[in-house]
């Protein structure tokens, strides 16, 4: 029978730095261990959507899918994880907080393998959940004696630079001007916005950006002038982002960018293409979240909870056996 696990189970069992330990895992398997992944699907109702993404993880003989719906009543994030081998359904996890995880660990992977080595400073554009756990990710691969926060609400911002500034342990001080976190060496964008959130020709030689709010085509967070200023342009997914990438499509279209420059994230933590080259570089991740990350996280959320007894047995229509 399958283990139902909770999301505050998830966070019992997961920390911010087992996350970024097996993002790098899948994103340094190759040949036959390498992952198979499917990008988001959307199909739409009249009030809402349900998204689907799915992985195989050879190297762990599991596959699965995560799935959420979106509309009026929120969101509602679920991974099902299955043993490969034997088609058995392992277990149903509550995702919220694994996909905070998950997301946060791949830009701490990017930063780890792209960003100035003795960078210690952080401009965050956003104050929601995504943004606290960006921070949370960074702050674990460099370490950071600032950060400079920046979103469209003043309260809600007083509110997260003082409520991550406890939990970090990270001086984190709101930005009065939407430029002013680009005066710091490493900059995530983790909003929703649906325009660029600054000029590009303001961000520094240098600078390492990790672009993380936007998975719509319709959507960036960047503009065409700061993807023309930078020497490197990283992917976690081509595929994905040829359907999702907003933030690079009108780069693609002017010609400003081509899919032949850019880069995949797995091949430049597995060293099999460079990364950074020179001090004056800057350099771009552009996540839209892969289901071999959720996957890798549920199948190591499992075996802790069969570990620790964590979680309730299942029967196939959910009841409790």
């Amino acid at each position: 029978m399958p283990l139902l696990i909770s999301e505050a189970e998830v966070a019992s069992l997961l920390t911010m730095r087992d996350a970024l330990a097996l993002v790098e895992e899948v994103f340094a398997y190759t040949g036959s261990t390498k992952p198979s992944s499917q990008p988001r699907r959307r199909v739409a109702s009249g009030t809402g959507t349900l998204n689907v993404m799915s992985a195989a993880l050879p190297a762990r003989d599991v596959m699965g899918l995560k799935a959420y719906p979106t509309g009026p009543g929120g969101v509602r994030f679920v991974v099902f994880l299955y043993r490969a081998s034997t088609s058995e359904l392992l277990a149903i996890i509550e995702a919220g907080r694994l996909g905070e995880l998950r997301t946060g660990a791949a830009s701490g992977a990017a930063t780890k393998h792209l960003a100035l080595a003795g960078a210690s400073t952080l401009g965050i554009y956003g104050a929601g959940t995504q943004a606290a756990t960006q921070v949370e990710a960074l702050a674990s691969v460099r370490r950071l004696d600032r950060v400079v926060a920046y979103a469209r609400q003043p309260d809600r911002l007083d509110t997260f630079c003082q409520r991550i500034s406890e939990q970090v342990g990270v001086s984190v001080e709101p930005a009065a001007l939407p430029e002013d976190p680009l005066d710091c060496e490493i900059v995530t964008t983790a909003t929703s916005s649906a325009v660029p959130l600054f000029p590009g020709d303001q961000v520094r030689p240098g600078t390492h950006l990790n672009v993380v709010g936007s998975n719509f085509a319709s959507k960036a967070e960047i503009d065409i002038a700061t993807i023309r200023s930078a020497s490197l342009v990283v992917v976690d997914s081509l595929e994905s982002a040829r359907l999702e990438g907003g933030d690079l499509l009108p780069a693609i279209d002017r010609g400003v960018l081509s899919w032949e420059w850019v880069t995949e994230l797995d091949d430049v933590v597995s060293s099999r293409q460079p990364g950074r080259r020179l001090p004056e570089d800057v350099t771009i991740l552009k996540s839209h979240g892969v289901a071999s990350e959720d996957i890798v996280l549920a199948h190591e959320i499992w075996l802790r909870a069969i570990r620790n007894g964590v979680g309730r047995r299942v029967g196939m229509f959910g009841e409790a056996v």
